[in-house]
C-alpha cells in the first residue's frame, strides 16, 4: 500500500487549508448555523477557487489522492458544504445529479439537503437505482444536526444503479472528512494539556491526562491507516461492500474514543459554545449516525463479510 502521497494532492491540501483559514477556519461552521447562506455564498465560491468540486475520486491516482486530502482538509474546520455527498457523485452523473446520500431504510432529514436541486439517495446495498431527494421544509437546527433538513425520498432519479465504487468511495470520502475533524480535536486536546496548569505544572504530566491522549493518538493513527487502506483498495477495485463497512465500523469507534477522552482532557471548558471542541463535535454527529450507527454499523458488517467474505491478516471465507 501507497503511504505517500503525490506532491500535487499535498499542494492542493495546503490551497484548501489556506482557503478555509482565510474564511475563518471552524468559525465557517459556526457562523452558517445562524447565516444558512455562508454556505453557498461564501465556501462554496471558495472551494470552487481551488477546485476541488471538480475533482474525481475515481480518476487517476493524483486526482483521488488530491480529492482525498481535500476532504480532509475540509473536515479539519467541519466545512458546512458537503463535500464527500458532492465528490461522492459519479463524473459522467454530475449533469444531472449535485449530490450522493447513502441511506439505509427510511430516512426523514438528511443534512445540506437544502443546498442542491437534484440529489440522490442510494441504498445501503447499492442496487436499486438512486431515489429522488425533496426537501420538505426547512431545515430543524437540532442540537446534533444542525444543517439536517427534512426530506422524501421520490421516484427513481436516473435509470442505472450507483456502480459499486463510486458507493464504496462514498463511505471512504465520509472517513477521511471525520479523520480530518478528529485530528483538530486531537492537536486542540494536545495543546490545551501543555498550556493548562494545576499544581503548579501542565495538567498533560498528569498520568490521567496522559493516558487519555495516547488513547487519543491509537485512535487517530488506528483512522489514518485504514481510510488510506481502504482507499486503496477501493481505487483499485479490489474492495468489497464489507471493506467500506469496516472502514466506517473503525470510523465510528476511533470518534467515539477521541471525542470522549478529549471531553475529559478539556473539562468542563470543553462543553462551552464558545469553544471549537463543541462545534466539532455537534458537526460530527450527522455523519456518524447517517447511515447508520454504531450498532447498526456492526451488524451491518457482519452480514456483509457473511455474503461478501473479507481479506484481511485472517481472511474470512464467503458463506
Amino acid at each position: 500500500m501507497k503511504r505517500e502521497w503525490a506532491p500535487a494532492a499535498l499542494a492542493l491540501r495546503d490551497a484548501v487549508r489556506a482557503v478555509l483559514a482565510d474564511h475563518g477556519g471552524v468559525e465557517l461552521a459556526r457562523s452558517a448555523e445562524e447565516r444558512p447562506g455562508v454556505r453557498a455564498d461564501d465556501l462554496r465560491p471558495a472551494l470552487e477557487s481551488v477546485g476541488v468540486l471538480d475533482l474525481d475520486p475515481l480518476g487517476d491516482a493524483e486526482e483521488s489522492e488530491a480529492a482525498m486530502l481535500a476532504v480532509r482538509a475540509c473536515g479539519a474546520v467541519v466545512a458546512p458544504w458537503p463535500v464527500a455527498r458532492a465528490l461522492s457523485v459519479p463524473v459522467e452523473w454530475r449533469a444531472h445529479c449535485q449530490a450522493i446520500y447513502v441511506v439505509d431504510g427510511p430516512v426523514s432529514h438528511l443534512d445540506h439537503a437544502d443546498l442542491f436541486e437534484s440529489a440522490g439517495a442510494v441504498p445501503l446495498g447499492g442496487d436499486p437505482p438512486p431515489r429522488a431527494v425533496a426537501p420538505t421544509g426547512s431545515r430543524s437546527r437540532a442540537p446534533l444536526d444542525p444543517f439536517g433538513v427534512p426530506v422524501e425520498l421520490r421516484g427513481p432519479a436516473g435509470a442505472a444503479a450507483l456502480p459499486d465504487r463510486a458507493l464504496l468511495m462514498s463511505f471512504v470520502l465520509d472517513g477521511f472528512w471525520v479523520a480530518g475533524a478528529l485530528e483538530t480535536v486531537a492537536l486542540q486536546a494536545a495543546g490545551y494539556a501543555g498550556t493548562r496548569r494545576q499544581f503548579g505544572k501542565p495538567i498533560g504530566r498528569f498520568g490521567e491526562i496522559r493516558w487519555r491522549l495516547a488513547d487519543i493518538a491509537v485512535a487517530m493513527d488506528g483512522l489514518d491507516e485504514l481510510a488510506t487502506y481502504t482507499w486503496f483498495q477501493v481505487h483499485r477495485g479490489r474492495a468489497t461492500l464489507a471493506d467500506a463497512l469496516a472502514l466506517r465500523l473503525g470510523m465510528l469507534e476511533a470518534a467515539d474514543s477521541v471525542l470522549r477522552h478529549a471531553h475529559q482532557v478539556f473539562g468542563a471548558i470543553g462543553l462551552c459554545e464558545e469553544h471549537d471542541l463543541t462545534v466539532l463535535d455537534r458537526h460530527l454527529a450527522p455523519v456518524l449516525l447517517r447511515p447508520a450507527g454504531l450498532s447498526r454499523t456492526r451488524s451491518l458488517l457482519l452480514e456483509a463479510v457473511n455474503r461478501h467474505g473479507f481479506r484481511g491478516t485472517f481472511d474470512v471465507p464467503r458463506r
